[in-house]
């Protein structure tokens, strides 16, 4: 039996079934469309061709959203153990499990009231608008990006987020799956609470790794997982190095995978740091361009920082980021205009480093002993809030007391010792902030203040 006797079998008293006869009759017009003799074509008819293979490819996810969601509703992928993908992939086995997975997450959604709105969108082209629809892929993510936050969000304001980001993303002109998916995590972090956001954060950091494996042909295989802070840090220094450029000497193209000149650029990052001296403080060489509000910098809404390679970065991060010269943050205005794309002045000089070292030694959070070396020039009253780039104004801390600094809004101050000046910290979260508040109201700037405690037994410190 042919693929056209099949379809009219299932025909009744009433008529050609909906979907399916047309199904059956577009399938039986496409098997016979002679693919080979597209010769005969002209260019303008390949053009056609190819925008009309479009407009039916979405009609087709539209129509497959319908008829999954047809399918729940009679609970036919229930029978037999079947989950409901495997029971769509069982039926029809020639649809890509991605296919399937984005437009069983939509049928899903088929009956709910308040995503009606979004599985219109992505069945619109049912009846030939593509113009205006939204693909079945883009309404997936916004389905799952409401579920993942309808628990913790107000309720209309979380309608009224679906519904700007569902008018971003459809038509020809919309956002791309990949700019949909920063969009939807940057509202999802603005619905949910700080310390949801930050936790997430925390977690995903303790799940940095890397793991060494067998390769092949006597090659090493190193497998880097990262949150988005390492990848932004990691892809801004290996592609300064990694950029494809002619041999000095010969003047031949540079041949190399792209692949292969990250590999290399790591390499030669890796050799910087070991071969460089002891003495030699290592300052970052690369810069890392942040797009962030002032008013979000400066703490007085809510927000994040994005990478020109689309990760986003919290506002501590930012912040903390900001304190070396691995970060050139472009500041933007309330209108969107560019106020600061970083300044030189803002970043301590090698010399200053050098002063650091010698005066603090290691980190300055009271109990770490990790050495100068491993440590990042904090400022101890952020640029950003007016701090100026000077040692009086400076302290050592080691990566991950620097995050906790930031985090929990330590304020800490360089104090004058039975040894020198040494730096203070006040571990009371918050009391950055009522720092920073006194001294605007006050209009003065950080300045050494007396001791407020004997410096701790045993900690070595140069002597004037």
């Amino acid at each position: 039996m042919s693929t056209a006797d099949e379809g009219f079998a299932w025909r009744g008293a009433t008529g050609p079934r909906p979907v399916l006869a047309a199904t059956v009759a577009a399938l039986e017009a496409m098997t016979s469309s002679s693919p080979e003799r597209l010769w005969a074509l002209g260019e303008g008819e390949v053009t056609a061709a190819l925008q009309l293979l479009g407009r039916l490819s979405a009609c087709v996810d539209a129509h497959l959203v319908s008829v999954l969601a047809e399918a729940k509703r009679r609970s036919l992928d229930k029978g037999e153990g079947w989950g409901p993908v495997d029971w769509a992939r069982a039926v029809a086995p020639e649809l890509p499990q991605r296919t399937v997975l984005a437009a069983n997450t939509v049928a899903e959604s088929a009956d709910e009231p308040r995503l009606a709105e979004v599985v219109a969108a992505a069945t619109v082209a049912c009846g030939g608008d593509t113009a205006s629809s939204l693909p079945v892929s883009k309404a997936a993510q916004l389905v799952r990006f409401h579920r993942s936050v309808r628990g913790l969000a107000d309720p209309k304001q979380l309608d009224s987020l679906t519904d700007l980001l569902l008018d971003s993303a459809r038509g020809h002109g919309g956002l791309s799956e990949g700019d949909l998916a920063v969009a939807l995590r940057h509202t999802s972090n603005e619905l949910r609470p700080d310390r949801l956001v930050e936790h997430e954060d925390d977690v995903r950091r303790a799940h940095r790794s890397m793991v060494k494996s067998r390769g092949p042909l006597g090659l090493s295989r190193y497998t880097l997982l990262l949150d988005d802070e390492g990848a932004a840090v990691v892809d801004a220094a290996v592609d300064a190095l990694a950029k494809p450029s002619r041999d000095e000497e010969t003047g031949e193209l540079d041949l190399r995978s792209p692949a292969t000149r990250r590999a290399d650029a790591l390499l030669d990052l890796v050799r910087r740091a070991v071969e460089a001296p002891d003495g030699v403080p290592r300052q970052a060489k690369t810069s890392l361009v942040v797009t962030i509000g002032l008013d979000v910098l400066s703490r007085r809404c809510r927000g994040a920082g994005l990478t020109f390679g689309d990760a986003l970065l919290t506002t501590d991060t930012v912040r903390r980021l900001a304190c070396d010269a691995e970060v050139v943050p472009v500041v933007l205005g309330s209108r969107g205009e560019v106020l600061d794309q970083g300044q030189a002045k803002r970043l301590f000089t090698p010399g200053q480093i050098r002063n650091l070292w010698l005066r603090d030694r290691r980190c300055t959070f009271p109990g770490c002993s990790k050495p100068a070396r491993w440590t990042d020039a904090h400022h101890l009253v952020h640029w950003a809030d007016g701090g100026a780039t000077d040692v009086a104004n400076a302290a050592l801390l080691c990566r991950a007391h620097h995050t906790v600094v930031h985090r929990q809004r330590y304020a800490g101050s360089v104090v004058q010792g039975d040894h020198g000046p040494r730096v203070h910290w006040e571990l009371v979260p918050g009391s950055y902030d009522d720092l920073v508040e006194a001294m605007r109201r006050r209009g003065l700037h950080l300045v050494p203040v007396e001791d407020p405690e004997p410096e701790p037994p045993g900690r070595d410190r140069p002597r004037p």
